[in-house]
Formats: structure tokens, C-alpha cells, sequence
């Protein structure tokens, strides 16, 4: 399943990535900034980063892509 993940260098966030990438799902992570969040070499194909603010917005094209929203 396709799943954007906000807020995903947060304290919950960085918790629940690993884990919904075990279980086999394919992540969009929602950050403000790309150098804050690591991305282990495993990942890597399951991981995708989308560098935005969410009170400036987020573009549209970005939730026509995923099945499930978790807001962290």
C-alpha cells in the first residue's frame, strides 16, 4: 500500500516509518527539510521524500498517489 507519512523526522514519525516499511508498504515522507531525516540504504525503493510545509501546502499531485494519510 502507498502511504504518506507527515511529519516523518518527528518524534513519532521517525518510530512508525521503519515499521510501515517492514510491513511491506511504499512511503512518501513528508518533511520540511531532506537533510533532517536519514534514509538507510535498505529503504531505499520503498522510500520516497517530499521536502514541503504543510501550512504552505502540499501539492495536489502528491495525495492522488497514496491509499492512506497518517498525520504524526
Amino acid at each position: 500500500m502507498k502511504i504518506l507519512l507527515t511529519g516523518a523526522n518527528g518524534y513519532i514519525g521517525t518510530r512508525l516509518l521503519p515499521r510501515l516499511i517492514e510491513d511491506g508498504h511504499e512511503v512518501y515522507a513528508l518533511v520540511r527539510s531532506r537533510y533532517r531525516i536519514e534514509t538507510p540504504q535498505k529503504f531505499q525503493f520503498q522510500l520516497h521524500i517530499i521536502e514541503a510545509d504543510l501550512l504552505a501546502g502540499i501539492p495536489a499531485r502528491h495525495f492522488s498517489r497514496v491509499s492512506k494519510i497518517f498525520l504524526s
